[in-house]
């Protein structure tokens, strides 16, 4: 799931690292904040024991390198978490990107007309949770529809401990959505967030997606 929110890019810009600014699309910024399920999750090609679904939720910016030329926009981890620490390790050591553990249970239920999926982590004492219902049946969005750009970023960047950009290419076909009938964010924004988060209080989303499970391949990562 994607819950995505518009932002003033003058406002996110300051908060990014060192080599990146906002990717604008219509003349606003987004960050989203995606809960999804890794599946088969492997660390230095590694597989281990109760990694073959690892559930985690993110709060991400949409942005580019400075110099970037088109197509080469991805998101920026303002804060991630999962439950296993290994995966964590992984993902700081290997990728530069801010991993945090943390308690969590998804939850999935499918009805005969809608599919439910929803969020809780635990961070700080607090329960966070992100709830988006859908029909069952999902759709293609059209060619040009904003869900293929907030679904698919083609990359990924995060940083070194001595402030290199490093950026990881991803690969996901185009998928479908499932089309959204409801949806509820229950965060404590400044708590599990910071700075980047509160600009997120009281904001409605621009676009919330909902999509089946699709292969992801996430390629080595190099310098920017």
């Amino acid at each position: 799931m994607v819950v995505a929110y518009a932002v003033a890019p003058n406002r996110v810009a300051p908060l990014l690292p060192d080599g990146l600014v906002p990717a604008r699309h219509d003349g606003a910024a987004y960050v989203s904040l995606v809960g999804v399920e890794l599946t088969k999750v492997r660390v230095l090609g590694l597989v281990g024991p109760g990694f073959r679904r690892v559930p985690a939720v993110e709060l991400r910016v949409h942005a580019r390198p400075v110099q970037a030329q088109s197509g080469e926009g991805g998101t920026w981890t303002v804060r991630a978490h999962v439950p296993r620490r290994l995966v964590a390790w992984g993902a700081r050591f290997l990728y530069g990107e801010r991993v945090e553990v943390a308690s969590m249970q998804p939850l999935r239920r499918e009805q005969v007309d809608t599919v439910e999926v929803t969020y809780r982590l635990d961070w700080q004492g607090r329960e966070q949770r992100i709830r988006v219902r859908g029909e069952r049946t999902p759709v293609m969005p059209a060619s040009d529809a904003r869900a293929h750009t907030l679904l698919r970023p083609a990359w990924r960047f995060g940083t070194t401990r001595d402030g290199t950009l490093l950026r990881t290419r991803i690969e996901r076909p185009a998928a479908p959505v499932h089309p959204v009938q409801e949806h509820h964010v229950t965060v404590d924004w400044a708590s599990v967030y910071g700075e980047l988060g509160t600009l997120l209080q009281d904001r409605r989303p621009a676009h919330v997606l909902l999509s089946p499970g699709t292969p992801v391949t996430l390629r080595w990562r190099e310098q920017v």
